[in-house]
Order: C-alpha cells, then structure tokens, then sequence
C-alpha cells in the first residue's frame, strides 16, 4: 500500500478501473476525511454525515468506469457531496439536531462558493500541514498546537507554565518550529 500514496489520483483511478483493490483502497484513503467534511461544514449531523459520505463513495464506485477525467476524481468527490448535502437540505426530512456555532457559517459560505478544484486543493494543502506538523519533534508540535489550534485559546504564560519554558523563550521557539514546518512543506511539494 506504501507505494500508492505516491500515485497520482489519474494513476490510482485507473488502476481502480483495472480492478487493482489496494489502487481503490489508496484512492479512499487520500480523500475520506474530506468527504466526510464536507457534510459537518454544512451543518449536516454525524449521522447524517454517515449517510451522506457512504452514499458518494458508493455512487463513485458505481461510476468509476464512466469517469471522462480521473485526474479530477477529487472534483468529482467535492461536487457530488456538496449535491448531496444540498438535497438533503432542501428535503423535507432534513431536521437540524444541532445549533451551527458561528464560526461555521463562513466556512460554509467559503465551501459553498470554492470550486471543487479550490476544496481539494486546500484539502490537500491542510493534509501536507498535519503532515509536517506529526514529523516537527514534540515540543515544537505541542507549542504549535497550543498556539493555533487549542480552542481555549492559552495565554502565553499557560503556555509557559505547560511547556515548563520562560515566556520569552516562546516567540523565538515558535520561529524556529514556523520555519521547521516551513522546510518540510517545501520539502513535500518537491516530491509532488
């Protein structure tokens, strides 16, 4: 399976049209977590996310033959969850079970207006930053993680007092790890 994370999506389509499982399994791989976004971006329950995410991939691989572009499989995922979100939306059984929170709203707005060449792409770019985030070492990804992803949004000093470092030493720690990540998306668009 470890050579198939480096195919290209056309490569990994056809492969998938020849009947290669394990060409079909990467396939699903480098795109389930998007698709099964997209639905919770617009508001859509888990369960109903469930649903929606089993009905696109199985619709793909009720089409996988017919596709005209493979290398725009990506698209294609995008599109056809997004339609799927959309009926359900407009269905009459479509119930909301939980408040949207407000920070959601935009990225929904931005999701429903990007072209699905635009959504893969910022897919793909998120991908390649978890990425480098998992190889920095661990005290540049907690103080990261800290830093930009903690919902509860630490002050420096909580950040000081759970890295056991000096409040000072925090920006020029964050420009060093900034620059680590930096090195290694650089160094993963280089093998694309």
């Amino acid at each position: 399976m470890a050579d198939y994370q480096y195919l290209t999506d056309t490569q990994l389509v056809v492969a998938s049209q020849g009947g290669d499982q394990e060409a079909c399994q990467a396939l699903f791989l480098r795109y389930e977590r998007l698709v099964y976004t997209i639905p919770l971006r617009y508001g859509l329950s888990p369960a109903e996310a469930d649903d929606v995410f089993q009905f696109v991939w199985l619709l793909l691989l009720e089409h996988l033959p017919q596709l005209r572009d493979p290398g725009r499989v990506g698209g294609w995922l995008v599109t056809t969850a997004r339609r799927e979100c959309w009926n359900r939306r407009r269905g009459a059984e479509y119930r909301r079970t939980e408040s949207v929170e407000p920070e959601q709203i935009p990225e929904e707005r931005w999701l429903e207006e990007a072209t699905p060449e635009e959504v893969v792409a910022r897919y793909r770019r998120d991908q390649a930053l978890q990425e480098a985030l998992r190889q920095l070492e661990p005290r540049c990804r907690e103080l990261l993680q800290l830093l930009y992803y903690d919902p509860t949004t630490p002050s420096y000093a909580d950040i000081a007092r759970r890295l056991h470092i000096s409040i000072g030493a925090i920006g020029p720690t964050r420009a060093r790890c900034l620059e680590k990540v930096r090195r290694l998306l650089q160094k993963s668009m280089y093998q694309e």
